[in-house]
């Protein structure tokens, strides 16, 4: 995406945080596991897994950082900073909620 995100394309990333994928690479993001680099377009690549560097292999050769699949939408739904740092609203998309059965949290 050229310069800056539309209204629409952000509340179009704000409708996918409802979905299983950005979740799952928020959580992963969070867990500490993954290093990632948010690009100038807003889509996040994984430069590093458990302290392995990780490189596209659909490229050989090539210093090509691979897609996060299901992180289009973390940084501009806000859930990730620049750096690519969780940030308070993704911390708070992620803590666990009472049920009113039990009272403990479910994610």
């Amino acid at each position: 995406m050229a310069g800056e995100p539309t209204p629409e394309h952000i509340n179009r990333c704000m409708e996918a945080m409802s979905k299983p994928a950005p979740r799952s690479a928020l959580r992963l993001i969070a867990s500490g596991r993954v290093i990632v680099e948010v690009a100038g377009d807003g889509y996040v690549y994984i430069d590093r897994f458990d302290g392995k560097k990780i490189r596209d292999t659909d490229h050989p050769g090539e210093d090509r950082k691979m897609g996060l699949a299901g992180a289009w939408p973390l940084f501009h739904a806000g859930m990730i900073d620049r750096f690519g740092v969780v940030t308070e609203a993704g911390r708070a998309l992620l803590a666990p909620t009472p049920t009113p059965q039990t009272g403990e949290g479910e994610r």
